[in-house]
């Protein structure tokens, strides 16, 4: 992050910020923003030296290196808040042209239309194609609320009966949710995620998620949002709940910040640790956290190309094993001339146990198969063993979307978290920016209130 971006302690201290934000990824930056925009003072901490998190994209020889493979579903709540703040993207929406289906390693063309389902050999039998037909067909008729506390296998059990078919909508519901754990995610979470996918379908960023984090922190800078990066916080305090600024906020380097109102963007790990150092912050709440905080975790090879061996072959997904090869670039800008920037990924599920140098062998293999002769045009590969894709799989037995944590922070004042676990909706990205919405508008209707109150003669602290 550039210095334009950062102020000095003293100068936070003198404004006595209103609201203070721990965390300056998409949840964050996305409440800073909202707030600020509203006319209220904002300071925003963030422990790393930049700011958007897992979002942040790497530049190497003129490709575009996300964190592994990131997408935005154009149907989805993160894309019309994004607009509503006015954060602009480019980038192509992904075809299933030039991508395959992997079973039993043999690769099949993925169908993308009516005839490819009735004509693909991945569905054997007229049966199982008249199956899938009837299911993408009435997918959006489904009610996802009544099946949130439904795992994900035990509904696909119920509602299809052609393995073939089985095997395809949980290769989809993988791709689609980036999780691996059938037996326990929520089927009225992961319904929701495909019938979003299949209604606006996703794109790849031209220049990479660094487009996003560099527009959100642009926003929050122009909204007056204070940051303050390479701080990190060791201690949260509620000083007196009846002052106009009853949080204080102690930092690593003996500075403390206080706020009047306090919104955590960060892990349900870190969340835990702060918050439990609160008398405020009942243990069935602390208890909430700690049973919902099972990542979605993979395993990802980025990798550059001077040039894409295959021209007419952009990626594979694996049916019977839990493998995604994707060529962003073929959709986006994030290559140089010729080149080709490919995102290689296993889904490594709750039950599954990492091995870096075998999931990379793998991987590899994958690209063997999908690319042949790739190694003699690598210019860089990038491994991430045991990345965290989203920070809490939503899962049946919480109840699903339903029983995650909302914002505010039961039986304390003015305390809020935001994040990717946290809230009524959406997954990844979407809940990152639903709940930081959520939380900016409970603080903007508590002051809304207080100033009602206020005009009509009866003094109100925040």
């Amino acid at each position: 992050m550039t210095n334009q971006y950062q102020f000095e302690l003293s100068d936070v201290e003198i404004n006595k910020g209103r609201i203070v934000i721990l965390g300056g990824g998409f949840a964050g930056l996305t409440a800073a923003t909202l707030i600020a925009h509203a006319g209220m003072s904002v300071t925003l901490v963030e422990r790393s030296t930049e700011a958007g998190g897992r979002a942040r994209t790497s530049i190497l020889d003129g490709f575009y290196l996300n964190q592994g493979p990131h997408t935005i579903y154009t149907a989805g709540p993160g894309a019309k808040i994004l607009k509503e703040l006015g954060i602009s993207y480019t980038g192509k929406k992904v075809t299933t042209g030039g991508y395959y289906a992997l079973k039993k390693g043999k690769k099949y063309p993925m169908p993308g239309s009516l005839r490819q389902f009735l004509t693909t050999k991945l569905l054997k039998g007229l049966g199982s194609k008249i199956e899938a037909i009837r299911f993408f067909a009435s997918l959006n008729k489904i009610n996802p609320e009544y099946i949130q506390d439904i795992n994900l296998e035990d509904w696909i059990n119920k509602n299809i009966h052609n393995a073939d078919v089985k095997d395809l909508v949980k290769m989809l519901s993988r791709i689609t949710t980036y999780a691996n754990d059938i037996e326990t995610q929520s089927a009225g979470a992961t319904i929701t995620q495909l019938q979003i996918a299949f209604a606006g379908g996703v794109i790849y960023l031209d220049g990479g998620w660094q487009t996003l984090v560099n527009g959100l922190t642009a926003a929050a800078q122009d909204a007056g949002v204070k940051i303050l990066t390479g701080k990190r916080v060791i201690r949260i305090e509620n000083v007196d709940s009846n002052i106009s600024q009853p949080w204080l906020v102690r930092l690593s380097d003996g500075n403390t910040i206080s706020s009047q109102a306090l919104i955590m963007a960060v892990g349900p790990k870190d969340a835990y640790d702060l918050l439990k150092q609160s008398s405020l912050v009942s243990s069935s709440f602390l208890s909430q956290i700690v049973e919902g905080a099972n990542p979605i975790r993979a395993a990802t090879l980025d990798i550059a190309l001077t040039t894409l061996p295959m021209p007419n072959v952009f990626g594979a997904y694996g049916v019977d094993n839990p493998l995604y090869l994707s060529t962003h670039s073929a959709f986006a800008r994030l290559a140089p001339n010729g080149g080709a920037l490919i995102h290689v990924m296993k889904y490594l599920g709750s039950s599954i146990q990492p091995d870096p140098k075998a999931d990379r062998e793998e991987l590899e293999k994958l690209m063997d198969l999908v690319q042949p002769g790739w190694r003699k045009v690598v210019v860089k590969e990038r491994f991430l063993p045991n990345m965290i894709v989203s920070n809490a799989l939503v899962s049946a037995s919480q109840g699903g979307i339903y029983g995650r944590p909302d914002v505010k922070v039961p039986g304390t004042k003015n305390l809020y978290i935001v994040g990717d676990w946290v809230g009524p909706e959406g997954l990844l990205a979407d809940a990152s920016l639903s709940s930081a919405k959520r939380a900016a508008e409970k603080i903007l209707k508590i002051r809304n209130e207080k100033e009602k109150l206020a005009a009509h003669g009866i003094p109100q602290s925040y």
